[in-house]
């Protein structure tokens, strides 16, 4: 099997997540030329393991596609828009620990031009995104091992995150309803959520708008319990009012602003 470099990794890593990537941004991303993208590129188009497209390149289509990967091509745009926000909140040598949601998938690709980052997280993703980067140390937790999103649950990761004291939690949420709880649709994520947020200075829900007004069976915690609420839009008024209230900030774009 040929031999893949740190670039061509780097460009798998950014389609399969986004599904779609062009040359610009993946210059961007990795502080090269867009030649030296197109070079590296070039390799992983003759192994099908990316199609050409005007302006770069996209995933090949699988019928066998895991819902996890459906799920990163929902409310893309709202996700990569919230990711940013999320990400300006991070310091370099920060520690957090990051959730194995889509959501968070997308923040931690917005945190790859941080450095010195100390992440704990339950997520291979998450984990190959920001690992051998900038001088980052990861830290993953063990647990039976989800075949859907490469994620671990269960005791296991439990006990191994009550191990580290961090600056914040950066978790994804199933919904949030109109009572302003924060809920999921399983179980073992909302131990690991509320887990998570006993070890952090500050709780980080990054949600697009379509959680908002909407239910699941499981409640992780009320809006006491959030410190920080990053959205790709500006919420609802009673929402704000809610988050005045209980001392949680929520931010989302400037532009989102008007």
């Amino acid at each position: 099997m040929a031999l893949v470099s740190k670039y061509e990794a780097a460009i798998m890593d950014a389609l399969n997540l986004r599904g779609r990537v062009t040359i610009n941004d993946l210059a961007v991303q990795l502080g090269v030329s867009g030649e030296t993208v197109r070079r590296h590129v070039d390799p992983l188009v003759k192994r099908g393991l990316a199609l050409r497209v005007h302006g770069g390149i996209t995933a090949p289509i699988s019928t066998h596609e895991a819902p996890f990967h459906r799920r990163l091509r929902k409310n893309l745009d709202a996700k990569r828009s919230l990711a940013r926000v999320a990400s300006e909140l991070i310091k370099d040598g920060d520690s957090l620990v990051i959730d194995c949601g889509s959501t968070t998938a997308y923040v931690a690709q917005a945190l790859c031009n941080h450095s010195n980052l100390n992440v704990v997280t339950n997520s291979i993703e998450i984990a190959r995104t920001l690992a051998s980067r900038n001088g980052n140390q990861i830290y993953v937790t063990g647990g039976e091992l989800r075949a859907d999103d490469a994620a671990a649950f269960g005791k296991g990761a439990i006990d191994f995150i009550q191990q580290f004291s961090v600056d914040y939690a950066i978790l994804s949420v199933g919904a949030i309803n109109s009572s302003n709880e924060f809920l999921d649709f399983h179980l073992c994520e909302a131990e690991f959520s509320r887990a998570a947020i006993k070890q952090a200075r500050e709780s980080c829900f990054v949600a697009d708008s379509s959680k908002f007004d909407s239910d699941a069976l499981i409640k992780v915690c009320g809006l006491d319990d959030v410190d920080i609420v990053v959205t790709e839009t500006r919420p609802a008024a009673s929402f704000l009012e809610a988050c005045e209230l209980s001392e949680t900030r929520a931010l989302f774009p400037a532009e989102a602003c008007a």
